[in-house]
Parts: structure tokens; sequence; C-alpha cells
């Protein structure tokens, strides 16, 4: 009875565990005000609200696995809210020596929902779990926002 409670807590974890994988909002996220005072009469005012202008990355929830001299592509959705217009530039960062990414930068455009960039283990990888942190800038200045991408080198 015990070991049954013991293994379903420990799959309890494991499914909590393996929730979403999303970044921090990126963008601009604060609704933003702007008044404009009417010349003629000086008491009418023009007040517009952008709304939440932010976006976020979605990484491959699972690990992607390679063998040496493998390759696969690598998918990230661009989740944008609706008042976010702008293309994004996501950049492969902190690739370990084992991997390569190419391309390492790839901007999206406003009508881009995701992006793909190829990963390659090196012939001499060893097996393992490896991060490739992605991180992306939106075109005008606002927040930044960066994620993980999970791979594993299995053994050839």
């Amino acid at each position: 009875m015990m070991r049954t409670f013991t293994a379903a807590i420990a799959s309890l974890g494991l499914v909590v565990g393996t929730g979403c994988n999303k970044s921090e909002p990126g963008g601009h996220p604060s609704n933003r005000t702007s008044t404009n005072t009417n010349a003629n009469t000086h008491s009418s005012t023009d007040t517009h609200t952008s709304g939440d202008a932010t976006f976020t990355l979605s990484p491959p929830r699972l690990s992607t696995s390679l063998k040496p001299r493998e390759s696969k592509p690598v998918t990230i959705d661009i989740n944008r809210k609706d008042a976010f217009k702008e293309s994004v530039t996501l950049t492969a960062s902190d690739v370990p020596p084992a991997l390569t990414v190419e391309p390492k930068t790839k901007v999206a455009d406003l009508n881009t929902k995701e992006v793909a960039f190829t990963v390659t283990a090196a012939e001499n990888a060893q097996p393992g779990d490896y991060i490739i942190k992605v991180s992306a800038k939106p075109e005008h200045p606002g927040k930044d926002t960066i994620t993980d991408v999970k791979i594993t080198v299995d053994k050839p």
C-alpha cells in the first residue's frame, strides 16, 4: 500500500514538473496611455491606451534527442498579445561546445508565429543533457525575454 502511494506521489511530481515551458513576457508589458490636448479648445483630451503589447517564447516541452553527428530542427513558438505588432530577433547563445546551432540569429516578422533553429551534435559529443539559451529582442526598445531549449545527446 505504501509503495503504491509513493509511486503515485512520484508520478504526480513528474507531471507537475513537465508543465508549461514558457518565457517571461517580453515587449512592452505595461499599459501605456498618452493624452493629447486639443490646441483649439484647450479643454478636450484624446486618450489612447495601447493594451498589453507583450510576447512570450515557447520552446519544445520535452528535450530534443540527438545522437552524435545528427541534426534536428528545434521550433520555438512566438506568442504575441494582440497589441504587440512588431518583429522579434531571436538569438541562440551559451551553446555548449558539443552542439552547434544554425543560424545563430533569426528575425521573426510580425506574421511569423514560430522560428526553427537546426541543432547538430558534434561527432565527439558526450551523452548527456545540454541547455541552449534563446533570447528574443523586440524591434523597438522594450523588454527582452529568454528561454531554455533542452537537448539530450544519446549514445551513438
